[in-house]
């Protein structure tokens, strides 16, 4: 009875997806493939190297620079020990793993980078994806303003080198709220909605909060404060200066502006003091990058001084992470997607011509050119073919005839292929 049971089942054809994963189909991958490919260069261009960790992790791991809202969002599950492993929620987690791990004795800076697939619970809504691609880069074991200038302006670079157009890093600080919330005279509670509320930029329901509060009219301005000074915060912070804390974290913006003009990238800077990342970790400057057609950011990043230390060793860091699907969107909407789709040769062959077919196939391949075979002896059904999968020329072997054929490319990748894009990380 129980075989056949599972006989039954296993007649039943089942092709069901997760909700929250997506599958890419060529045009897509190839796409995804070139953003990557440019990025890599950029990334190896400016001294930074590849690593690559594992998909899952203990839970541990990730636990030591989330709080408890971030890790009820971390996949988890059990190994035959018994022990909690975790799928990884983010990379730069895993980074600080390996260089409390691998790289105590090595001379500083370390320039890493990566790309990887990211996995956190979101809820089905609004576009958002369980799992999702990034690549980044990390620069491990320098403090100075420098070089957080250097990772903003590298992440600057590869976007201008992936082929956006138009997009603004807003640069924050995370000295803004600390410094606010040391001033706060309030039970933590308190503190932690206003966190919530500039997190998810709520300015009304900020308003509605510390109206019910009755804090002290200073310190309600200096909280405000923060919402309405985007893009002049250096200039017009003077009388929030009276906060140590918020003084710090002004004097390194205006460094930091500075040294941006070196790189000459300071037309794509903003300076907002209400920034704040959604992870814990962050420490000193922060920055996001977004752009006009996307409702979330392309990149995140900033410094995280104390990450590296709860592992193994103290080591300041710095860097930034590109959310792919998204740079592929504005891509998409500018009509710039790049898609390395091109083929060389088709070698199309009936049924006594294979083993020419092949020879030709390999003599193509051994010289450098991408190859496919084909098997058809209709000299119609065989350009058809190669017209639609973008090949530059066709090889007809049909009898004991033999026929080089050049094609002009028809195909426009992407133009009909639409994409299920995410929603915000």
């Amino acid at each position: 009875m129980i075989k056949q049971r599972a006989g039954a089942r296993m007649s039943v054809k089942f092709s069901l997806k997760p909700d929250g994963v997506r599958d890419f189909l060529p045009e897509m991958a190839a796409a995804k493939r070139s953003l990557e490919k440019t990025l890599y260069d950029v990334f190896t261009d400016w001294g930074f190297e590849e690593v690559i960790t594992p998909a899952f992790e203990y839970l541990e791991t990730f636990l030591m620079g989330y709080s408890f809202d971030m890790a009820e969002r971390i996949y988890k599950f059990f190994d035959r020990k018994g022990r909690v492993l975790a799928l990884r929620p983010d990379m730069t987690t895993p980074i600080a793993r390996i260089v409390a791990n691998h790289y105590k004795d090595l001379q500083f800076p370390l320039r890493l980078c990566y790309f990887s697939n990211i996995f956190r619970f979101e809820e089905p809504r609004g576009g958002r994806q369980c799992e999702f691609y990034q690549a980044g880069a990390e620069l491990i074991g320098v403090e100075g303003i420098d070089y957080d200038a250097e990772i903003i302006a590298l992440a600057v670079e590869g976007l201008k080198k992936a082929g956006i157009k138009e997009f603004k890093v807003s640069v924050g600080h995370t000295g803004f709220l600390k410094g606010i919330l040391n001033a706060v005279d309030a039970e933590e509670e308190i503190k932690d909605d206003i966190h919530t509320l500039l997190l998810n930029k709520d300015f009304v329901g900020l308003k509605k909060l510390l109206d019910s509060c009755r804090f002290d009219d200073s310190l309600r301005e200096l909280i405000l404060g923060l919402t309405r000074n985007s893009g002049n915060v250096i200039e017009e912070n003077d009388r929030i200066c009276k906060n140590e804390i918020i003084a710090r974290a002004i004097k390194e913006l205006k460094t930091l502006k500075h040294l941006l003009s070196a790189y000459d990238v300071e037309k794509y800077i903003s300076f907002d003091p209400a920034l704040i990342r959604p992870l814990d970790y962050y420490t000193g400057i922060i920055f996001e990058i977004y752009s006009p057609s996307l409702g979330f950011p392309l990149c995140g990043g900033g410094r995280y001084d104390n990450l590296i230390e709860k592992f193994n060793g103290s080591y300041p860091a710095t860097g930034f992470a590109f959310y792919i699907e998204g740079i592929l969107q504005v891509l998409e909407r500018q009509n710039t997607i790049k898609a390395n789709t091109d083929r060389d040769y088709l070698i199309c062959y009936d049924e006594i011509n294979i083993e020419k077919a092949i020879k030709r196939a390999v003599e193509l391949r051994n010289r450098g050119y991408g190859v496919e075979l084909y098997k058809t002896g209709d000299r119609e059904k065989g350009i058809s073919y190669a017209e639609k999968k973008g090949f530059r020329e066709l090889f007809m072997f049909e009898g004991e005839r033999e026929e080089k054929i050049t094609l002009l490319k028809k195909r426009n990748t992407m133009v009909n292929n639409k994409f299920l894009w995410c929603g915000i990380h």
